[in-house]
């Protein structure tokens, strides 16, 4: 398998054995590891040790191991192989130790310390557990897949059905349960997979997804991220997903919806579907027709670009399940219904055949709802509106009080109590059958089971909140969505609202014709920091009054700035209202206070200020930005170079300029090169040269992809001595164990080769001339003095057809053009794409 000879030697004439000819061995393949993190760490740097050891034979390893008494494992030939190249746990670990050890000593390691750190990833290879838990203990208790737990409702408990039958009743599969199965198959003979039950609530989909996979054998787990929030839960245990693992997303929206996590979830979701290494993996979800909409929808209500990864993850996916049951599934659950006194129930009293929801006690929600009266009717219509027109999940009960007795009739108002809300809340927070109440206290308490020390939450300054229970929330959005709530639900909302849904109140009640309720609610907005609100408040007002610059005015002094783009959005609107006077103060106040963390925002504020005719302070946020922008990313330093020449202020872009070649981190040569580039179009060749030393100096040399764009950038901006010195670095020190990328960087080099180097290294030439450096006349065909002069014996270009004999024979770190580990010393043939012939290397006698 590698390529050894045998152990046995020829004789000569004389009868003495000859020296060996020594052949090369195969390069072993490195693992690929997908799970355990432990065991891709082991076999990581099991073979970074292999390689700086110079890549010795199986035998050569097996001679070592051999000769070393001390050693405990003994492995073969063919577990050394396994030991380096195979994706699966070695079995004994004396024998990775073994192996660990020796290469450690031929690559002048630290042996004992490299066999500390092996045994360590071993143990902890063999003790990872996947996330999550296995299908088999839920399957014994179902209690643990209920609402707490996967998200089921509970059944009806008709004649105490729960005690003598199961928590839930005999599942009648239906229509999408044929469409699940087939995904679900797929995962079991290994392809990774992704559903997403679409319906109503309480139509069953969180109920078909555990019958899907109940059954599914021994080693399966099942994993339903919870804390500390939804989306931070699946991104910190992502890396921890074994394969045949359930990653079960119950109400997907608050995975994929928020901002901007939503997205990173959903590009590792993708990622991990898509990775062989880690298949199978079955991830499952639920969403509401309306959350897959806002998800997977573009247009005016759902901008193009807001959820991009969450389409892309759930296009073609989509499995609708109907609110009601076909005539064939009635059939069906007839046939069964008889055992059940549940579903014998609600074959018989489901109306317009959901029996799903009639299981899920949602007519006893609908029952106490309709039999509530008064104070206690209208406290739960008040959060029903309240969801409806924009708030959040989590509703304000100060909100609900003082909104309550605007819903009440004249006479119901004058009946009320000075207990009146402590009897409508112990109504609607009453479970109804095993299930929860119309509202349900919202738990502040924080996280369970967590190791570190739980700390009791602050309270709220706003109070308790309240959840209204789902079914009753779209049953509002259905049945009250031409009601308009009374005044006293708009001025309590602008009064205990939570701010950030504030603007979506304000476009409900200026979209229902109060304006002076919706100006007040975009005004509160706006003064806790959303200058959009602001820009929405002077577009409202203008619009009915054109002459009164009072809301203008105000915005200009008192609106919270922050955002650029969002402050650039207001000047146009105060532009647009022919209020210049506001819009210059409203400059002044945007470049002193503007945030400057995204680049892309700054650069519309600059935009806009400069389309204002405000050149004054263009100045001052030019100046800012030269000073006090932050660096980290380069590509975005580039962005905002280019606005600063559009915009005029040549000066402060040399100073930004200056300031990132000096300062800006440069430890990604790609972005490195994206500046040089900049620099060099601009004519800033001094500020060219003092990033070209920094970058050579200690730009990282681990992806030869990025350093390669590096080497073309700084040919290109005219560095060409700065080409020869990073090409030594990376002969001494880059890991150059890929041959194509050591081949685009050869090319590379031979792109970026100036004047001076004394000889091309081109593909099609064919002259030569001795280069120009006295003392020298040994260096590199491609002039990186110092590279080749070392046993490479020929010159790199692809096609050359030059040959030399090298100064030094047999010199331990050389190559072709001094990357001495990508081709390797004593090689005997140039590295260049077109070379044809081969040499066999001198051997040091």
């Amino acid at each position: 398998m590698s390529g050894d000879t045998g152990s046995s030697l020829p004789e000569d004439l004389d009868g003495r054995p000859k020296r060996p000819s020594r052949a090369r061995s195969r390069l072993l393949a490195r693992a690929r590891v997908g799970w355990p993190r432990a065991l891709r760490e082991l076999k990581d740097l099991l073979y970074e040790v292999y390689l700086a050891a110079g890549a010795p034979s199986l035998d050569e390893i097996s001679g070592d191991i051999a000769a070393d008494d001390g050693l405990l494992g003994a492995p073969s030939r063919d577990t050394i192989s396994r030991v380096i190249s195979h994706s699966e746990r070695p079995q004994q670990q004396s024998d990775v130790v073994a192996v660990a050890t020796v290469l450690a000593r031929r690559a002048a390691w630290d042996a004992a310390d490299l066999a500390r750190r092996v045994r360590e990833l071993w143990v902890r290879s063999r003790m990872a557990q996947g996330v999550g838990r296995p299908i088999g203990d839920l399957r014994d208790d179902l209690r643990l897949v209920l609402d707490q737990g996967l998200g089921i409702h509970p059944a009806l408990n008709t004649e105490d059905a729960r005690d003598r039958f199961s928590i839930l009743p005999a599942y009648v599969p239906r229509h999408h349960d044929a469409r699940l199965k087939t995904v679900v198959d797929a995962a079991v003979d290994g392809h990774s997979g992704i559903a997403v039950l679409v319906g109503g609530s309480s139509t069953g989909k969180t109920h078909a997804l555990w019958e899907a996979v109940r059954e599914l054998q021994d080693g399966w787990r099942l994993w339903h991220p919870l804390t500390p929030t939804a989306p931070e839960a699946v991104l910190t245990a992502l890396p921890d997903i074994a394969p045949r693992t359930v990653v079960w997303l119950n109400e997907a929206q608050h995975y994929l919806a928020p901002d901007p996590l939503g997205e990173q979830v959903a590009a590792a979701l993708r990622e991990l579907l898509t990775d062989p290494l880690r298949a199978p993996v079955l991830v499952l979800g639920t969403l509401w027709l309306e959350h897959w909409d806002a998800l997977t929808t573009a247009g005016p209500a759902h901008p193009v670009g807001r959820h991009a990864g969450a389409r892309a993850l759930l296009d073609g996916h989509k499995i609708d399940v109907p609110k009601a049951f076909t005539p064939a599934e009635l059939a069906a659950l007839g046939a069964i219904a008889d055992a059940d006194p549940r579903l014998k129930q609600a074959a018989r009293h489901a109306d317009d055949a959901q029996v799903t929801q009639y299981l899920a006690g949602v007519p006893y929600l609908m029952d106490r709802y309709h039999a509530a009266e008064g104070a206690t009717r209208a406290l739960i219509h008040a959060a029903m509106d309240a969801r409806r027109l924009g708030a959040g999940l989590h509703i304000p009960l100060d909100w609900l009080a003082d909104a309550a007795p605007g819903y009440l009739t004249n006479t119901e108002y004058r009946a009320l109590d000075a207990d009146w809300l402590s009897k409508a809340l112990a109504y609607v927070t009453t479970p109804c059958n095993g299930i929860p109440g119309i509202l349900t206290p919202v738990n502040t308490s924080g996280p369970r089971n967590q190791r570190s020390s739980r700390r009791p939450l602050a309270p709220d300054p706003q109070g308790p909140h309240y959840l209204l229970a789902d079914y009753l929330d779209q049953h509002g959005r259905r049945h009250r969505a031409e009601t308009i709530p009374p005044i006293d639900f708009w001025t309590a909302a602008a009064t205990h609202a939570h701010p950030a849904d504030l603007p979506a109140l304000g476009e409900a009640a200026r979209a229902r014709g109060l304006h002076r309720d919706g100006a007040q609610l975009l005004k509160n907005a706006a003064s806790h920091g959303n200058p959009r609100a602001a820009r929405d408040l002077v577009d409202h007002l203008r619009t009915l009054h054109p002459t009164d610059t009072r809301p203008a005015q105000w915005a200009a002094a008192d609106a919270v700035l922050g955002n650029p783009d969002d402050v650039a959005g207001l000047l146009r609107a105060l532009e647009g209202a022919g209020a210049q006077e506001h819009v210059a103060a409203l400059a002044r106040r945007a470049v002193a206070d503007a945030l400057l963390d995204h680049p892309a925002d700054v650069v519309e504020l600059l935009w806009t200020l400069g389309q204002a005719g405000a050149q004054e302070q263009v100045a001052v946020l030019a100046r800012r930005v030269a000073a006090d922008v932050p660096l980290g990313n380069l590509a975005n330093v580039v962005v905002l170079l280019g606005a600063l020449e559009g915009a005029g202020e040549q000066e402060h872009a040399a100073a930004l300029a200056r300031r990132a070649a000096a300062h800006a981190p440069i430890n990604n040569p790609a972005n490195v090169a994206v500046l040089l580039g900049a620099l060099a179009g601009a004519g800033e060749q001094e500020h060219v040269a003092a990033l070209a030393r920094r970058a050579v100096a200690d730009a990282a040399l681990g992806n030869l992809a990025d350093v390669t764009r590096l080497l073309r950038a700084l040919g290109e901006s005219g560095a060409q001595e700065h080409v020869a010195a990073l090409a030594r670095r990376v002969a001494a020190d880059a890991a150059l164990d890929n041959a194509v990328d050591v081949t685009v960087l050869l090319e590379a080099l031979q792109g970026a080769w100036g004047a001076g180097a004394g000889r091309c290294p081109g593909r099609a030439r064919r002259r030569r001339r001795r280069p120009r450096q006295p003392g020298r006349r040994h260096r590199a065909a491609v002039g990186v003095a110092g590279s080749w002069d070392a046993g490479a014996g020929r010159c790199p270009g692809s096609a050359c057809r030059c040959r030399r004999r090298p100064q030094r024979p047999g010199h331990s770190r050389l190559a072709a053009v001094g990357i001495g580990r990508g081709w390797g010393a004593g090689a005997g043939r140039c590295p260049g794409r077109a070379g044809r012939r081969r040499r066999r290397p001198r051997q040091r006698s």
